[in-house]
């Protein structure tokens, strides 16, 4: 390993080297910290209203933030679940998002207490935020929370 104590006892070429291999090191360490996700995605499978969903999990500051922009769309039973660390009004908005979606906001026990139905891109910079706290939220297609009939009260079931 290279160390800045091991670099004035090279002489010459080797030093230049040497320098140059830690300047690299500390670029990509510094490019893999900016540039790369934090948190490694994770999958799930979840029930709401006797439909089956695959949900992304978005539980960290990154992947929160990140959400769903830049994407072009989601199948038909897929969709993003955000967990929060504690209860809130947590607002959403459609920052370089390319498609409509439902935002469906839930309680500590899963239950949806709130919902915005076809929220458009365009919408943006309006921040869409529930009526109650609410500890998680899950995005899904547009039209998906009319299409199956979903309503509030009705609970998401977690099957892994």
């Amino acid at each position: 390993m290279i160390s800045l104590d091991n670099i004035s006892n090279i002489n010459g070429k080797r030093r230049l080297y040497a320098v140059a291999t830690l300047i690299l090191g500390v670029l990509a360490i510094s490019f893999a910290t900016r540039y790369l996700p934090q948190s490694v995605t994770q999958h799930l499978s979840a029930r709401l209203g006797g439909e089956v969903l695959v949900l992304e999990v978005a539980d960290t500051n990154a992947l929160r933030k990140q959400g769903l922009s830049g994407r072009d769309g989601l199948m038909p039973n897929e969709g993003m679940l955000f967990i929060f660390p504690s209860k809130g009004t947590y607002g959403f908005w459609m920052k370089d998002m390319r498609f409509p979606i439902d935002i469906v906001w839930l309680d500590d026990a899963y239950r949806v207490v709130d919902v915005r139905e076809r929220v458009e891109p365009d919408s943006y910079p309006m921040v869409f935020r529930p009526d109650v706290s609410t500890r998680y939220t899950v995005e899904l297609s547009s039209g998906f929370f009319a299409k199956h009939g979903l309503a509030k009260g009705m609970s998401l079931e977690i099957l892994r």
